[in-house]
């Protein structure tokens, strides 16, 4: 077929590029490769000094020979003993205080029984204090309960927990409510609140967050605000947390007025409020499907110097869509972008997110157009989005328009946008264009794989130019890109 370059052409281009080491964007459907298995025996070092805990599960390979092994199963075998602590500390304490927060969570993870896990936290937190309020541990530790829970704080438990000696410290009990919030066991939190003084813990700031928070999530707004009048008479301040979390309460329930009553208290108490603050009000007002006043909190943290993050900006763009309805959303929100001195590229990315799944594809080429004064240029994904809308609604010409700019004002388009577009033409017999486009592709280097091949051969296929298949075909042999057999 005329236009198309000869296989020995394209050939000859991929040799040239075959020495590059990376490229724009990598073909979108590469099988990625199997990553090893992981071990099951975590190893720790004997050597003395504390291991950092940006180190690997596998310390460097000088200190092979002095390495322990950790067996999950022997932890396990212990934890269902009586005697656990004492039977871990016998066995592991010497080599555990080299744990690092990855080794911790990866044990933790092995345990089936959810009351294992949280005895095996209780003999960590035990020998190093740091582990105990590490928030990578923190956070997998009350994932796993939620996950294989729910685990209360019987009698049993806090008497199993005492007589290794050790006690129902402050950290545990900000995980547990937390994981029982998630359960919408917020009325637990509260009676397992009124026993601190059987545990030994006294109230403090951070206890009384964890149950407001955990009545919070378990739609207990009215018990939360009870525990919330309830701190002075524990001589307890309320702090940003507090305030954050009943404001993020009473925005998931609707009552937006009650949240800027919060707010101007919080201020008053000397409580300044952070973007996590702010990005709750323009979550809360999205959703009482009043935008305007969204869009008012965005002018009140400018007058406040506080900058809105990545998420205050999603909460509003995708509430205004929600609520507003696609073209008017569009309206307010580039107009909003348009006046800013500083182009907020995560933002406009958003944007067009949101006017590609709409279908406004129109729309979307005029906003990146007019942001591009300003330095915007979307990313490969999401001109890959752009592209998929454009090609649904729009004429040949617009389409190849749209991908020329790109390119030529730096972007690197992925190997799924061009195959999109190649598609998209070879349909409408627009075979020029194709070819340009595929010319294009092999000189960014996408053609590169045995996947990336066989996707561009079905296009042809597909379009009944089996002529130019067959010679990528026999490209793709040169190349030594050789078709996996299937398998019986």
């Amino acid at each position: 077929m005329r236009g198309f370059p000869s296989p020995r052409l394209r050939s000859s281009l991929s040799k040239k590029l075959a020495a590059k080491d990376s490229i724009a964007s990598a073909p979108i459907g590469k099988s990625p490769s199997d990553s090893s298995k992981k071990s099951q025996l975590f190893r720790v070092s004997k050597a003395s000094g504390s291991i950092p805990e940006s180190k690997s599960l596998f310390f460097d390979k000088t200190h092979q020979k002095s390495l322990t092994l950790i067996d999950p199963d022997r932890i396990c075998s212990i934890l269902s003993q009586k005697d656990w602590f004492l039977t871990l500390n016998s066995e592991f304490k010497p080599i555990a205080v080299h744990l690092g927060s990855q080794s911790v969570v990866s044990l933790l993870q092995k345990q089936e029984n959810p009351i294992f896990s949280l005895k095996f936290y209780v003999w960590v937190s035990n020998l190093d204090v740091k582990l105990a309020k590490d928030r990578f541990v923190r956070k997998v530790l009350v994932e796993l309960l939620w996950r294989k829970g729910p685990v209360v704080l019987s009698v049993e438990l806090v008497n199993e927990i005492r007589s290794s000696g050790c006690g129902i410290t402050e950290d545990l009990l900000c995980i547990l409510m937390c994981f029982w919030g998630r359960l919408g066991l917020g009325k637990y939190a509260n009676e397992v609140f009124g026993q601190m003084p059987y545990l030994g813990l006294k109230p403090t700031t951070r206890i009384y967050n964890a149950v407001i928070d955990a009545m919070v999530k378990a739609n207990s707004l009215d018990l939360a605000y009870l525990k919330f009048q309830q701190m002075p008479s524990d001589n307890c301040t309320p702090d940003r947390f507090t305030y954050n979390i009943l404001i993020h309460g009473v925005c998931r329930s609707g009552i937006v007025e009650e949240a800027l009553r919060l707010l101007k208290q919080m201020e008053s108490m000397g409580q300044r409020p952070n973007v996590f603050t702010y990005t709750i009000l323009v979550d809360g007002f999205c959703n009482a499907k009043k935008v305007d006043e969204a869009f008012g909190v965005l002018e009140m943290m400018a007058r406040r110097n506080v900058a809105p993050s990545e998420a205050t900006y999603r909460s509003l763009i995708h509430g205004s869509f929600e609520c507003l309805g696609s073209s008017k959303a569009y309206e307010m929100l580039s107009r909003l972008l348009e006046q800013m001195t500083v182009c907020q590229e995560h933002a406009c990315s958003t944007l067009l997110h949101c006017l590609s799944k709409d279908g406004m594809a129109r729309e979307a080429i005029d906003f990146i157009s007019r942001m591009g004064d300003k330095g915007y240029l979307p990313d490969t994904t999401v001109f890959g989005v752009v592209m998929a809308s454009a090609v649904k609604s729009l004429g040949w010409t617009e389409v190849c328009e749209l991908m020329d700019d790109f390119i030529r004002r730096g972007g690197r388009p992925g190997f799924n946008t061009y195959l999109t577009i190649i598609t998209y033409l070879l349909k409408g017999r627009k075979l020029a264009e194709a070819d340009r486009f595929v010319k294009r592709m092999v000189l960014d280097g996408l053609v590169c794989s045995v996947v990336s091949y066989n996707m561009l051969i079905d296009c042809f296929v597909k379009a009944e130019l089996m002529g130019i298949a067959m010679g990528l075909f026999e490209e793709m042999h040169k190349e030594a890109f050789l078709p996996k057999p299937e398998k019986p």
